[in-house]
């Protein structure tokens, strides 16, 4: 009796010793007006946070050299950055509303390392038809701008620009959330599940309605679905359920690598609950502040950040993993059982 005891025990202490050791870091950000709508980093070192400041515009925090800056968008007068998308290098794009007397669709381009331009299209003058508010970029020179109000998109191809309208199956109801894996495969959610774009042609895929959509490649997809109150995992050929916590509903998503997220849940009056899914398994992990946090950005195996809000401001939290040192001899580990 006294071995069958010991050993699970055994097995227990010899695990917590070759673990990893997991630790929050608080991070200051420099103050906004209004909210954070978005948080997306292009690679451990390059990242930004979409400041939702209509009267006093701001619109970026962007984290690099380890620290985040306060930085205003090129030309913007009045409005704000509405989606971001990058890609690893770097490269990446931005929509958002320039306002005036008139609305103005603004689109703005990054090659990397924090500096932006302003790119023309074809509805930055006059009274933009549409809701652009969702976009993707597949490659670099290769970007999708959803335009709910038209089931298609405004595409940006090799310094040229084309409005598809109606391209999307009319299966999909109210386009929501749009997300390229590479120029040959990408998603839309929608009121009545998914459509799949492959090798230019759109398909309907029967499913739930996702507002979240994080593909890590083209057979690893993840969808937050609040209606059902589930993570949807698709593994190349079908969607099935991966998390579903009740009571609750999953508001983010993010993930690294198909082995590698994190998902947000929340239920509108307690503090949001935070999950880790690594090597096949979810985990609760408790936040560290008391309000919980939001806004989840995966940005290596080993590291996330997290925004949460203190005293009315905005904070971030960064979350990494240390490898514990391993005992180099096997004597430390023989006195746990005497």
């Amino acid at each position: 009796m006294k071995l069958e005891k010991l050993l699970p025990l055994g097995f227990f202490i010899v695990a917590s010793i070759t673990s990893a050791h997991a630790a929050w870091e608080k991070v200051r950000m420099p103050e906004v007006n209004e909210r954070i709508i978005e948080m997306e980093f292009a690679n451990p070192d390059l990242g930004y946070a979409l400041a939702a400041e209509e009267y006093s515009p701001y619109n970026f925090l962007v984290y690099r050299n380890g620290a985040w800056t306060l930085e205003r968008l090129p030309g913007m007068f009045l409005g704000y950055a509405e989606d971001i998308s990058l890609l690893n290098s770097g490269y990446g794009w931005v929509v958002g509303i320039h306002g005036g007397m008139d609305w103005a669709l603004y689109t703005a381009r990054s090659y990397g390392g924090g500096r932006w331009e302003k790119t023309s299209n074809p509805y930055q003058t006059g009274n933009y038809p549409g809701d652009y508010a969702a976009l993707s970029v597949a490659a670099v020179e290769d970007v999708w701008i959803l335009n709910r109000d038209v089931n298609g998109f405004l595409h940006y191809k090799d310094g040229v620009w084309e409005e598809l309208r109606d391209v999307l199956p009319a299966e999909l109801g109210v386009a929501r959330e749009v997300c390229f894996v590479n120029e040959n495969d990408g998603w839309v959610s929608g009121s009545g599940g998914f459509a799949h774009y492959v090798n230019g042609e759109w398909k309907y895929v029967p499913g739930r309605y996702a507002h979240r959509l994080d593909f890590t490649a083209p057979d690893d997809g993840w969808a937050a679905c609040s209606g059902t109150r589930q993570v949807l995992r698709y593994n190349g050929s079908s969607w099935s359920v991966s998390l579903s916590v009740s009571g609750w509903s999953p508001y983010w998503v993010s993930f690294f690598n198909r082995s590698n997220g994190w998902a947000v849940y929340g239920n509108a009056k307690d503090p949001m609950r935070l999950f880790k899914f690594e090597s096949g398994t979810w985990r609760e992990v408790k936040p560290p502040d008391k309000d919980g946090v939001g806004t989840p950005c995966s940005v290596s195996s080993t590291e996330g950040w997290f925004t949460s809000i203190e005293n009315g401001k905005y904070i971030a939290w960064h979350w990494y993993t240390e490898p514990n040192v391993e005992p180099t001899s096997l004597g430390k580990i023989k006195t746990i059982f005497k």
